[in-house]
């Protein structure tokens, strides 16, 4: 059972709801761990907009190729469609201060919503990582001092350089989600202290700045109990009720309007 038993806003998880993934098994979790919200950054979750409200899931815009629509996207953003913009740096061939990327960054100004960056190991052998590291993400982050930034993975493995962008940056923000994936019973106490509870403790040490992080899972990629459970033991009580739900419900607009 987690050490952590409040509200949970989850800012990662996936809603194609298939095998192990369904919609049914996404509700127990809900009602087992008390998720009053949760965000997905699926291309094509399995329900429709007012089903994923119904749900309390928020929808990213995902940027998969540096063409994209902005008339549809702005649309989207405009309706409620879409509660932030999540560039998927590592699985495209390009940095985040590529010109065909720069117009999102206006578009999160103007609509306030955050934008998400995958950062880190994408988990597929065709990625090609320097575009998703931390570090190549400052210049844009410094250049647009009004829009939020997510670092989605929080840089795994750069768990340092991802922590030093949100200790200068006042506009970013971190991630937990898949740092480590499948069932935690597979996995030692030793190896699970050194690749989670670990990182979590010195990301939050070296930046000082509990507010700056945001519970996420990965689901259903994570084991959820196992995972909610480490990440609890590596934040401070008194700093379990920012880190999983108040940190999330301040980045993302929609949650602090639904009073999330």
């Amino acid at each position: 059972m987690s050490t952590y038993s409040g509200p949970v806003l989850d800012a990662h998880v996936h809603t194609e709801f298939a095998a192990a993934g369904s919609l049914q098994a996404f509700q127990a979790l809900q009602s087992r761990f008390n998720i009053v919200a949760s965000v997905t950054d699926s291309r094509a979750p399995a329900c429709g907009a007012q089903a994923l409200r119904e749900l309390g899931v928020g929808r990213c815009a995902v940027i998969a190729q540096p063409e994209w629509c902005r008339e549809s996207l702005a649309q989207g953003l405009a309706d409620g469609v879409y509660l932030a913009i999540k560039i998927n740096l590592g699985f495209m061939p390009v940095y985040a201060d590529d010109p065909r990327l720069q117009e999102l960054y206006a578009l999160a100004r103007q609509f306030d919503v955050p934008v998400l960056f995958h950062s880190g190991d994408t988990g597929w052998h065709r990625s090609k990582l320097k575009y998703a590291h931390p570090l190549s993400l400052d210049e844009v982050i410094v250049d647009h001092p009004e829009v939020n930034f997510l670092l989605v993975h929080s840089g795994n493995p750069w768990f340092t350089d991802a922590a030093v962008l949100a200790a200068k940056n006042h506009n970013v923000w971190l991630d937990l989600s898949s740092i480590i994936e499948g069932p935690l019973s597979d996995v030692s106490e030793a190896t699970l202290d050194r690749l989670l509870i670990e990182p979590i403790r010195w990301m939050l040490d070296y930046t000082g700045k509990p507010d700056r992080l945001v519970f996420g899972s990965g689901w259903p990629a994570v084991d959820y109990p196992g995972y909610l459970d480490a990440c609890a033991r590596a934040i401070a009580p008194q700093y379990h009720r920012q880190v999983f739900f108040d940190n999330g419900a301040q980045l993302f607009k929609h949650f602090r309007e639904q009073g999330a």
